[in-house]
Protein backbone atom coordinates (compact mmCIF):
# COMPACT_ATOMS: atom_id res chain seq x y z
CA UNK A 1 0.00 0.00 0.00
CA UNK A 2 1.67 3.51 -0.94
CA UNK A 3 2.07 5.77 2.05
CA UNK A 4 -0.12 9.08 1.56
CA UNK A 5 2.37 11.12 3.67
CA UNK A 6 5.83 11.46 3.01
CA UNK A 7 8.08 11.12 6.22
CA UNK A 8 9.86 14.39 7.56
CA UNK A 9 13.67 13.37 6.23
CA UNK A 10 11.81 12.55 2.84
CA UNK A 11 10.16 16.23 2.72
CA UNK A 12 13.17 18.23 4.14
CA UNK A 13 14.87 16.48 1.69
CA UNK A 14 12.61 17.31 -1.74
CA UNK A 15 12.42 20.66 -0.67
CA UNK A 16 16.50 21.26 -0.27
CA UNK A 17 16.79 19.58 -3.72
CA UNK A 18 13.80 21.15 -5.62
CA UNK A 19 14.49 23.72 -7.79
CA UNK A 20 13.45 27.15 -7.14
CA UNK A 21 11.20 28.40 -9.90
CA UNK A 22 11.85 32.08 -11.42
CA UNK A 23 8.80 34.18 -12.33
CA UNK A 24 7.50 33.60 -15.75
CA UNK A 25 9.28 30.53 -16.19
CA UNK A 26 12.54 30.89 -16.29
CA UNK A 27 14.51 27.86 -15.93
CA UNK A 28 16.68 28.23 -12.58
CA UNK A 29 20.14 27.40 -14.61
CA UNK A 30 19.70 30.55 -15.72
CA UNK A 31 19.67 32.29 -13.05
CA UNK A 32 22.56 30.45 -12.00
CA UNK A 33 24.45 31.51 -15.35
CA UNK A 34 22.88 35.24 -15.57
CA UNK A 35 24.17 37.06 -12.22
CA UNK A 36 23.98 40.61 -11.38
CA UNK A 37 26.54 41.52 -13.46
CA UNK A 38 25.58 39.46 -16.52
CA UNK A 39 22.04 41.43 -16.00
CA UNK A 40 24.10 44.90 -15.95
CA UNK A 41 25.88 44.46 -18.62
CA UNK A 42 22.95 42.69 -20.86
CA UNK A 43 21.02 46.30 -19.95
CA UNK A 44 24.44 48.25 -21.06
CA UNK A 45 24.47 45.83 -24.60
CA UNK A 46 20.78 46.89 -25.01
CA UNK A 47 21.15 50.51 -24.95
CA UNK A 48 23.99 50.46 -26.71
CA UNK A 49 21.93 48.71 -29.81
CA UNK A 50 19.51 51.01 -29.17
CA UNK A 51 21.41 53.44 -30.02
CA UNK A 52 23.08 51.80 -32.84
CA UNK A 53 19.44 51.53 -34.18
CA UNK A 54 18.97 55.42 -33.94
CA UNK A 55 22.26 55.99 -35.76
CA UNK A 56 21.24 53.70 -39.05
CA UNK A 57 17.79 55.64 -39.23
CA UNK A 58 19.57 59.46 -38.88
CA UNK A 59 21.95 61.21 -40.31
CA UNK A 60 25.43 60.67 -38.62
CA UNK A 61 25.32 65.01 -38.34
CA UNK A 62 22.39 64.29 -35.76
CA UNK A 63 22.91 60.97 -34.51
CA UNK A 64 26.49 59.54 -34.84
CA UNK A 65 27.27 55.99 -34.24
CA UNK A 66 28.74 54.68 -30.80
CA UNK A 67 32.00 53.68 -31.89
CA UNK A 68 32.32 57.62 -33.52
CA UNK A 69 31.56 59.16 -29.97
CA UNK A 70 34.19 56.68 -28.31
CA UNK A 71 36.74 58.11 -31.38
CA UNK A 72 35.95 61.81 -30.49
CA UNK A 73 35.94 60.76 -26.46
CA UNK A 74 39.55 59.34 -26.81
CA UNK A 75 41.01 62.23 -28.62
CA UNK A 76 39.49 64.66 -26.26
CA UNK A 77 40.88 63.06 -23.17
CA UNK A 78 44.51 62.54 -24.72
CA UNK A 79 44.57 66.18 -25.43
CA UNK A 80 44.07 67.00 -21.74
CA UNK A 81 41.48 70.50 -21.64
CA UNK A 82 38.44 68.29 -21.00
CA UNK A 83 39.83 66.82 -17.67
CA UNK A 84 40.30 70.74 -16.50
CA UNK A 85 36.59 70.83 -17.35
CA UNK A 86 35.31 67.87 -15.70
CA UNK A 87 37.30 68.62 -12.57
CA UNK A 88 35.01 72.03 -12.70
CA UNK A 89 31.88 70.45 -13.17
CA UNK A 90 32.88 68.49 -10.54
CA UNK A 91 33.69 71.19 -7.90
CA UNK A 92 30.55 72.54 -8.44
CA UNK A 93 28.32 69.47 -7.97
CA UNK A 94 30.44 69.00 -4.92
CA UNK A 95 29.70 72.20 -3.47
CA UNK A 96 26.15 72.67 -4.60
CA UNK A 97 25.15 68.77 -3.19
CA UNK A 98 26.66 69.84 -0.07
CA UNK A 99 24.39 72.97 0.36
CA UNK A 100 21.50 71.50 -1.15
CA UNK A 101 22.01 68.33 1.48
CA UNK A 102 22.37 70.78 4.52
CA UNK A 103 19.52 72.75 3.89
CA UNK A 104 16.88 70.26 3.30
CA UNK A 105 18.05 68.36 6.33
CA UNK A 106 17.63 70.99 8.27
CA UNK A 107 14.32 72.08 7.02
CA UNK A 108 12.85 68.22 6.69
CA UNK A 109 13.88 68.07 10.21
CA UNK A 110 12.56 71.48 11.20
CA UNK A 111 9.14 70.50 9.23
CA UNK A 112 9.26 66.88 10.74
CA UNK A 113 9.46 67.70 14.19
CA UNK A 114 7.39 71.38 14.63
CA UNK A 115 4.45 71.97 13.84
CA UNK A 116 5.39 75.67 13.53
CA UNK A 117 7.86 75.06 11.56
CA UNK A 118 5.66 73.01 9.14
CA UNK A 119 3.14 75.65 8.45
CA UNK A 120 5.47 78.04 8.41
CA UNK A 121 7.71 76.67 5.80
CA UNK A 122 5.12 74.43 3.77
CA UNK A 123 4.34 76.99 1.78
CA UNK A 124 8.01 78.28 1.15
CA UNK A 125 8.80 75.00 -0.19
CA UNK A 126 5.52 74.53 -2.36
CA UNK A 127 6.44 77.60 -4.18
CA UNK A 128 10.14 76.49 -4.93
CA UNK A 129 9.39 73.19 -5.60
CA UNK A 130 6.87 74.93 -8.08
CA UNK A 131 8.80 77.55 -10.06
CA UNK A 132 10.29 76.39 -13.08
CA UNK A 133 13.95 75.67 -12.19
CA UNK A 134 15.09 77.88 -15.76
CA UNK A 135 13.27 81.19 -13.31
CA UNK A 136 15.01 80.39 -10.29
CA UNK A 137 18.25 80.04 -11.98
CA UNK A 138 17.94 83.41 -14.16
CA UNK A 139 16.92 85.59 -11.24
CA UNK A 140 19.66 84.04 -8.96
CA UNK A 141 22.17 85.34 -12.02
CA UNK A 142 20.90 88.24 -12.15
CA UNK A 143 20.32 88.90 -8.26
CA UNK A 144 24.11 87.44 -7.68
CA UNK A 145 26.09 87.63 -11.03
CA UNK A 146 27.59 85.36 -13.50
CA UNK A 147 30.10 84.07 -11.21
CA UNK A 148 30.92 80.68 -9.41
CA UNK A 149 28.26 81.77 -6.73
CA UNK A 150 25.91 82.02 -7.96
CA UNK A 151 26.39 79.18 -10.52
CA UNK A 152 26.49 77.06 -7.20
CA UNK A 153 23.60 78.72 -5.57
CA UNK A 154 21.31 78.43 -8.67
CA UNK A 155 22.09 74.31 -8.84
CA UNK A 156 21.36 73.89 -5.17
CA UNK A 157 17.79 76.10 -4.84
CA UNK A 158 15.82 73.64 -7.56
CA UNK A 159 16.97 70.27 -5.50
CA UNK A 160 16.48 71.73 -1.73
CA UNK A 161 12.55 71.73 -2.18
CA UNK A 162 12.17 68.31 -3.76
CA UNK A 163 14.28 66.56 -1.18
CA UNK A 164 13.26 68.67 1.69
CA UNK A 165 9.62 66.82 1.48
CA UNK A 166 11.01 63.43 0.85
CA UNK A 167 12.71 64.12 4.35
CA UNK A 168 9.72 65.65 5.63
CA UNK A 169 7.53 62.59 4.99
CA UNK A 170 9.72 59.73 5.51
CA UNK A 171 9.72 61.90 9.74
CA UNK A 172 6.63 61.87 9.63
CA UNK A 173 6.07 58.24 9.18
CA UNK A 174 8.51 57.43 12.25
CA UNK A 175 6.49 55.20 15.04
CA UNK A 176 5.21 58.09 17.52
CA UNK A 177 5.32 54.92 20.50
CA UNK A 178 8.97 55.08 20.00
CA UNK A 179 9.08 59.07 20.54
CA UNK A 180 6.18 58.70 23.59
CA UNK A 181 8.71 56.40 25.25
CA UNK A 182 11.50 58.07 24.92
CA UNK A 183 9.60 60.95 26.05
CA UNK A 184 8.40 58.76 29.46
CA UNK A 185 12.61 58.24 29.98
CA UNK A 186 13.05 61.67 29.87
CA UNK A 187 14.90 61.58 26.68
CA UNK A 188 16.23 65.24 25.58
CA UNK A 189 14.90 66.73 22.21
CA UNK A 190 18.12 66.10 20.57
CA UNK A 191 18.91 62.72 22.08
CA UNK A 192 15.45 61.77 20.38
CA UNK A 193 16.64 62.78 17.26
CA UNK A 194 19.79 61.13 16.95
CA UNK A 195 19.02 57.75 18.79
CA UNK A 196 15.07 57.41 17.76
CA UNK A 197 14.64 59.24 15.05
CA UNK A 198 17.45 59.15 12.50
CA UNK A 199 17.68 55.02 12.79
CA UNK A 200 14.73 54.80 11.44
CA UNK A 201 14.64 57.55 8.70
CA UNK A 202 18.58 56.18 7.81
CA UNK A 203 17.56 54.29 4.91
CA UNK A 204 15.53 57.17 3.39
CA UNK A 205 18.36 60.09 4.17
CA UNK A 206 20.63 57.82 2.38
CA UNK A 207 18.30 57.60 -0.67
CA UNK A 208 17.36 60.93 -0.45
CA UNK A 209 21.07 61.75 -0.64
CA UNK A 210 21.34 59.60 -4.15
CA UNK A 211 17.99 61.40 -5.55
CA UNK A 212 19.57 64.83 -4.75
CA UNK A 213 23.25 63.89 -6.34
CA UNK A 214 20.99 62.74 -9.32
CA UNK A 215 19.01 66.28 -10.01
CA UNK A 216 22.14 67.95 -8.90
CA UNK A 217 24.62 67.26 -11.44
CA UNK A 218 21.95 67.48 -14.14
CA UNK A 219 21.43 71.16 -12.58
CA UNK A 220 24.53 71.90 -12.68
CA UNK A 221 24.99 71.17 -16.44
CA UNK A 222 21.89 73.19 -16.68
CA UNK A 223 23.63 76.63 -14.80
CA UNK A 224 27.39 76.04 -16.62
CA UNK A 225 25.32 76.33 -20.03
CA UNK A 226 23.20 79.05 -18.92
CA UNK A 227 26.14 81.23 -17.68
CA UNK A 228 29.47 80.05 -17.08
CA UNK A 229 32.91 79.91 -19.64
CA UNK A 230 33.85 76.31 -18.22
CA UNK A 231 32.85 72.91 -17.63
CA UNK A 232 30.92 70.21 -19.29
CA UNK A 233 27.83 71.94 -19.45
CA UNK A 234 29.74 74.65 -21.45
CA UNK A 235 31.68 72.20 -23.54
CA UNK A 236 28.32 70.62 -24.64
CA UNK A 237 26.87 74.44 -25.36
CA UNK A 238 30.00 75.44 -27.01
CA UNK A 239 30.23 72.24 -29.72
CA UNK A 240 26.21 72.57 -30.24
CA UNK A 241 26.93 75.96 -31.32
CA UNK A 242 29.35 74.18 -33.95
CA UNK A 243 26.31 71.68 -34.65
CA UNK A 244 29.04 68.92 -33.70
CA UNK A 245 27.05 66.07 -32.19
CA UNK A 246 29.80 63.99 -31.85
CA UNK A 247 31.11 66.36 -29.50
CA UNK A 248 28.39 66.93 -27.60
CA UNK A 249 27.73 63.22 -27.08
CA UNK A 250 31.32 62.50 -26.13
CA UNK A 251 31.84 65.02 -23.24
CA UNK A 252 27.92 63.80 -22.05
CA UNK A 253 29.15 60.60 -22.61
CA UNK A 254 32.55 61.06 -20.08
CA UNK A 255 30.74 62.65 -17.67
CA UNK A 256 27.87 60.07 -17.37
CA UNK A 257 30.42 57.37 -17.07
CA UNK A 258 31.91 59.12 -14.14
CA UNK A 259 28.47 59.56 -12.72
CA UNK A 260 27.49 56.11 -12.94
CA UNK A 261 30.70 55.43 -10.88
CA UNK A 262 30.03 57.61 -8.52
CA UNK A 263 26.45 56.46 -7.91
CA UNK A 264 26.77 52.54 -8.45
CA UNK A 265 30.38 51.62 -7.27
CA UNK A 266 30.56 53.95 -4.34
CA UNK A 267 27.21 55.29 -3.58
CA UNK A 268 25.37 51.80 -4.10
CA UNK A 269 28.75 49.63 -1.80
CA UNK A 270 27.96 52.54 0.96
CA UNK A 271 24.44 51.09 0.96
CA UNK A 272 24.83 47.67 0.58
CA UNK A 273 27.58 48.02 3.63
CA UNK A 274 25.54 50.21 6.01
CA UNK A 275 21.87 48.62 5.62
CA UNK A 276 23.02 45.49 4.79
CA UNK A 277 20.81 44.16 7.90
CA UNK A 278 17.44 45.11 5.53
CA UNK A 279 15.38 41.94 4.17
CA UNK A 280 15.48 41.65 0.66
CA UNK A 281 13.16 42.68 -1.60
CA UNK A 282 9.98 39.95 -2.53
CA UNK A 283 10.66 38.47 -6.06
CA UNK A 284 7.59 38.31 -7.84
Amino acid sequence: MTALHASPETAKSVTKDAPTGLPFGVSPWLEAACGDYAIKALSVLSLIGLWYIAAARLPATIMPPPHTVVEVLWQEMMSGPIWTHVLVTLRRIAIAFSLAMSVSLMLGFAMGMFRAAERFFEVWVLTAMIVPSLVLILTIYMVVGLNDMAATIGAALPVIPIVTINIWESIKSVDTKLIDMAKVYRAEKMRIIRSVITPQIAPTLFASARFGLGLVWKTVLFVELLGRSDGIGYQIQFYYQLFNMSGVLAHALLFLIIMLILEIGILGRFERRFFHWRPAARRL
